[in-house]
């Protein structure tokens, strides 16, 4: 009698089209429904949680998800996507399903991504979380599956002496047609309505913005949202499953990524811009949290 999970990972297997990732920063998955046989089970896994931005785009039929236990569906032309840290489940799929996943690292998104966007409209933080997806026009999720599909073809050109760069401005290309979709959708802008708690959150955000290179500590920001540093830390727990400092060390390590790939900026001048006592203080907090030193990670 076969277990249960050898049934499981089975029939995984047959729901992949295919399966390609460069450099464990960038995976790309396709997949459909698999046929399932008398007694076999449905491979979907638990709820999870994973350390990198995940975008499922549904080509046909409909997929049922949940993003931190609220139930969505998706359907034919949508694209969801789950934030680092948030609890994604697929709970179902239609039986014409055929869809594609892309996964970014967060390590990766830290170093690359988010320089991208600076001059970009924004839209907060809990907004995506509480809308986790949107449904495209045939055209744009055609034009976007083909961006990924190039996207994927740069995965194997091995011999060229610039196949890194050339990755990501296929990505990168991907990203901004995605978002120029997006941002033209009136409806995206509409502001959700938030609890206590997610305003405490959205609040910390703005904050965290504006004073993280220079508040290192949650009793500053807890003082400003006039509640304890305990209090916050529960806050965001709940709401994203990082506490306050983790969210403040994240910031703090974007700034200074950011900056060291600058290459007229010294180390010295990373350390002061953003607070730290001195430049050895800054290179014990920055190897501690990243295996490299600063000077390593600028030469890396």
């Amino acid at each position: 009698m076969r277990s249960e999970l050898s049934q499981k990972i089975d029939c995984l297997k047959k729901a992949i089209v295919y399966f390609d990732n460069f450099q464990d920063d960038i995976l790309i998955a396709e997949f459909l429904r698999p046929t399932y046989e008398p007694g076999e089970q449905p491979p979907f896994p638990p709820p999870s949680r994973h350390d990198a931005l995940t975008f499922i785009g549904v080509m046909s039929g409909k997929v049922a998800l949940s993003v931190d236990y609220n139930p969505h569906t998706i359907p034919t032309h949508g694209i969801v996507w789950v934030m680092p840290t948030h609890i994604m489940q697929v709970t179902d799929v239609s039986s014409d399903t055929r869809a594609w996943m892309l996964q970014l690292t967060k390590s990766f998104m830290d170093n690359d991504v988010q320089r991208w966007f600076g001059n970009m409209p924004m839209i907060s933080y809990m907004q995506l979380k509480k809308n986790p997806y949107s449904i495209f026009e045939p055209e744009e999720f055609d034009l976007l599956y083909e961006n990924l599909q190039t996207l994927r073809d740069k995965f194997r050109l091995h011999a060229h002496s610039f196949q890194e760069e050339v990755v990501k401005t296929y990505l990168r290309l991907f990203a901004l047609d995605m978002a120029h979709f997006f941002f033209r959708k009136k409806d995206n802008f509409i502001a959700p309505q938030l609890s206590r708690k997610e305003e405490l959150f959205d609040d910390f955000l703005s904050l965290l913005t504006e004073h993280c290179r220079t508040e290192h500590e949650v009793s500053f920001y807890a003082g400003k949202l006039c509640i304890t540093p305990q209090y916050l830390s529960i806050i965001l727990n709940e709401q994203s499953g990082r506490p306050a400092s983790r969210w403040i060390q994240d910031a703090l390590l974007v700034e200074a990524k950011r900056m060291l790939k600058m290459p007229r900026t010294s180390v010295q001048s990373v350390s002061d811009s953003l607070n730290f006592p001195d430049q050895s203080a800054f290179g014990k907090f920055f190897k501690k949290h990243t295996g490299l030193s600063p000077l390593a990670f600028r030469k890396g």
